[in-house]
């Protein structure tokens, strides 16, 4: 009897130890099998495949480019920390002038623009609109829009207190939008940001406040890449998308300006390359290799914020691409692209 008690007790503590021992070792495999997927992973997002060949170069606006001298005033006063490589994406275009005017005039319907299309220059279209002195003029190569309204001229405007406030204002720029397919994913959980305008006879004029003002705009940015990096424009003062919305209870005038330039870029097609370091990046702004976002009268500028950020498509480029950008003192920003150079085409 008092072997059968002991064997029972030699059983149960192997039971007991034998468990413990497995949840050790299950939670040790599960540790090292998590260890090798982020030891892979990381490998692979820190290997380039540059599977696009030579990239083409970003072609910014044309700019005088004046001499400056450069000095850093840094908050942790280092660069920052920047991966060794960065995605390039693809941006998606047109195949041709015929098939994207097509979509375009279908796009132009969609936002009450029912006139036969009048061309202008080459592949610019002006649209009308029955009714309204609502006038549509559309890039159909590279889908960008302009909606104007002569609002200076207009006194009921001007006089006009029916203002939306600031939600109710996105929310009709964001249902405008809508209407003509034009509020892509990443416009749509990106910023909205809001300002207050003035209208008179002169034109247009920006104001403080909500009580100042008889118009507001909206102004769409782009949805941060991997919610890290934000996108950036040629213009930092001006969005590529905007909406100018106005104090009239007239549908017709409710709309009076609309600038859209929206490259739509495929998140999940990409490739990565080798980018530059922010140090290097800055060697190059000291040597004057860099585009000027918002220039400064002055010449002395101190470099108070470097970040790596994406370059809205401007042109008929089929790619968007990395930039570090610099921001100092007098307001000023500037860019530096970002890819390695052996891998960028120069032609």
């Amino acid at each position: 009897m008092s072997s059968l008690t002991h064997t029972a007790h030699i059983a149960r503590i192997s039971i007991k130890f034998g468990s413990i021992g497995l949840i050790v070792f299950v939670i040790l495999w599960s540790s090292i099998t998590t260890a090798i997927k982020n030891y892979q992973k990381n490998k692979l997002e820190n290997t380039p495949d540059v599977r696009y060949g030579k990239l083409p170069a970003i072609i910014f606006p044309q700019k005088d480019i004046s001499n400056k001298t450069f000095s850093l005033e840094l908050p942790k006063e280092s660069f920052p920390k920047t991966p060794a490589v960065s995605k390039v994406f693809v941006v998606f275009r047109p195949v041709s002038t015929l098939l994207a005017l097509e979509q375009d005039a279908q796009t132009a319907k969609k936002m009450g623009f029912t006139g036969k299309p009048v061309e202008i220059r080459t592949a610019v279209y002006q649209f009308s609109k029955p009714n309204s002195e609502q006038i549509l003029t559309m890039n159909v190569m590279d889908g960008s829009f302009n909606l104007s309204y002569p609002y200076k001229d207009d006194q009921l405007l001007i006089t006009s207190k029916n203002l939306p406030e600031k939600n109710q204002a996105i929310s009709i720029a964001k249902s405008f939008l809508d209407s003509a397919d034009k509020i892509h994913p990443d416009l749509d959980s990106g910023n909205q940001a809001v300002s207050y305008w003035s209208i008179n006879s002169q034109g247009l004029k920006k104001v403080n406040s909500f009580s100042e003002a008889n118009a507001i705009k909206v102004d769409f940015s782009r949805q941060k890449i991997d919610d890290i990096y934000p996108v950036v424009s040629s213009n930092p003062d001006a969005p590529p998308i905007s909406v100018l919305i106005s104090a009239s209870s007239v549908e017709t005038k409710r709309i009076i300006e609309v600038n859209y330039k929206y490259a739509p870029v495929d998140t999940e097609s990409f490739s990565r390359y080798p980018i530059i370091s922010a140090e290097q990046a800055y060697s190059l702004l000291t040597k004057g290799d860099y585009w000027p976002a918002r220039d400064s009268q002055t010449n002395q500028i101190t470099i108070k914020n470097i970040y790596l950020a994406y370059y809205e498509p401007t042109t008929l480029t089929n790619f968007m691409q990395p930039v570090y950008v610099f921001e100092g003192s007098d307001n000023f920003i500037g860019y530096v692209s970002a890819v390695t150079s052996n891998y960028i085409s120069r032609q």
